[in-house]
């Protein structure tokens, strides 16, 4: 699956959020409804980690609360946050900057527990930027975080918007989880079909159907490999030469 993407149903947030100020609100809803239900096609035909958070940058762009978005995930190996997404190169820089901050005091760790935006303030004091960190998580199981920093003027129904926030980022982390289980049992399925059973005492190879083989008639029959035989050193000491 290609890790471009275009879609029209983030458009349809941004247009639903617009119309929730107005009188005809609930004939809106409909469109948001429908709007979530693709974001969660639209993920799930993803097959890399890449590919989801970009999904999952484009339908939060239709939040129009944040300039500069960007989503860190967790090393499986380390527990280590690397920033897996960004708008740019540009974007990914000056977001690692706050992000690493942020662990300094504290508040990325408080962010993890919780499910809901965490606000931060940046800069000036007298005009400050603000910034959003807001982890990635199933139940207890944390997959990233994302950082977005707010845009300077109010977001047409911007509490609307941070609740729907957290249910983007709630299915992006879903959708996160299962890519990673498929992933892992893909790999356990590899592992357990490059086993080849071989009798410990005569050497005779079982095939999948459950039949016996020597090894050689077995190897012709399962690849392109010509058997040919000779004898090793230790053997030849052992069986050829006098004693």
């Amino acid at each position: 699956m290609s890790e471009s993407f275009d879609s029209v149903y983030p458009d349809f947030l941004r247009a639903g959020l617009e119309k929730l100020n107005q009188l005809d609100a609930q004939q809106e809803l409909p469109a948001l409804f429908a709007a979530l239900e693709h974001f969660r096609h639209d993920l799930h035909a993803q097959d890399s980690v890449k590919g989801i958070l970009s999904v999952s940058q484009s339908y939060i762009g239709g939040l129009n609360l944040f300039s500069k978005t960007g989503f860190w995930t967790v090393s499986t190996k380390d527990f280590s946050f690397d920033l897996a997404h960004a708008g740019n190169e540009a974007d990914g820089v000056i977001l690692q900057n706050f992000v690493d901050g942020q662990v300094k005091t504290g508040r990325f760790a408080f962010a993890l527990r919780q499910g809901t935006p965490v606000f931060f303030l940046l800069g000036n004091q007298s005009d400050p930027e603000r910034g959003v960190l807001h982890s990635l998580a199933i139940s207890t199981q944390v997959m990233g975080m994302f950082c977005g920093l707010l845009r300077r003027e109010v977001a047409p129904a911007q509490e609307v918007a941070f609740s729907l926030l957290s249910t983007l980022l709630g299915v992006s982390a879903d959708a996160l989880a299962t890519l990673r289980r498929t992933r892992q049992l893909t790999s356990q399925i590899e592992t357990l079909q490059s086993l080849l059973p071989v009798c410990a005492w005569c050497k005779k190879v079982r095939n999948d159907s459950g039949y016996w083989y020597q090894i050689e008639k077995y190897i012709t029959a399962n690849s392109k490999t010509k058997i040919t035989h000779g004898i090793c050193p230790e053997c030849e000491d052992k069986f050829l030469k006098p004693t």
